[in-house]
């Protein structure tokens, strides 16, 4: 894994300081929980905790990132337990994804989740996702934005978007469908986390690039 600051590395912040203690030991607790088991409800169970003591935890950067981060790690996870790869694929967090290479240079992005082949510092991907907490038409734009430079580098990469709560009507949605392979509901009203893996098994059955 990539990612320098992780979920845990923020509850450890939260157990230092003697007023986030308590608040820290419980997400430790749940932390714990859901990286051993991946149910849904139990990763929804410590975003929800960490929603409900945002006053507590403080600076909004901390709090937006820990949640952020958190989703990451679920995929992360899920991707690499739930997911039968080829040898020569792995699962990478928060690395950079070649966009472009020449004889004199070559252009990198950092990407969410990427599978794929470790190419010297960048990672040559076979699939890409990006993981929103919450879906609006900002995020959304951003993340198609970062799918059409990488389909235009790799045309035949798939792209996957996951999401825990959506602002956006479908409208939007349909529109993107040229750069998006698939998004999906990691929420335990509407759970697509199955969708979700059969698509990225899916994506195996070829090792056309």
């Amino acid at each position: 894994m990539a990612r320098l600051k992780k979920p845990i590395n923020y509850i450890e912040e939260l157990l230092r300081r003697p007023e986030t203690k308590i608040l820290g030991e419980k997400l430790q607790k749940q932390y714990y929980k859901w990286i051993k088991n991946l149910k849904i409800e139990d990763f929804y169970s410590f975003i929800d905790l960490i929603e409900k003591n945002k006053q507590v935890i403080g600076v909004a950067q901390f709090f937006g990132k820990f949640r952020a981060y958190s989703l990451e790690e679920y995929v992360y996870r899920l991707l690499r337990e739930k997911c039968c790869m080829p040898e020569n694929l792995e699962v990478y967090w928060g690395e950079k994804c070649l966009i472009s290479k020449s004889d004199n240079a070559e252009y990198c992005m950092e990407a969410d989740i990427i599978v794929g082949e470790k190419l010297d510092g960048c990672i040559k991907p076979k699939i890409v996702v990006d993981a929103k907490v919450e879906l609006d038409a900002s995020r959304f734009k951003t993340a198609i934005g970062t799918f059409m430079l990488i389909k235009q580098a790799h045309p035949n990469v798939k792209c996957f978007l996951v999401y825990l709560k959506r602002e956006l009507n479908n409208i939007l949605l349909n529109l993107a469908n040229p750069w998006v392979d698939g998004i999906y509901c990691f929420h335990p009203k509407l759970d697509e986390t199955r969708l979700f893996i059969e698509s990225v098994q899916g994506c195996f059955s070829s090792q056309v690039t």
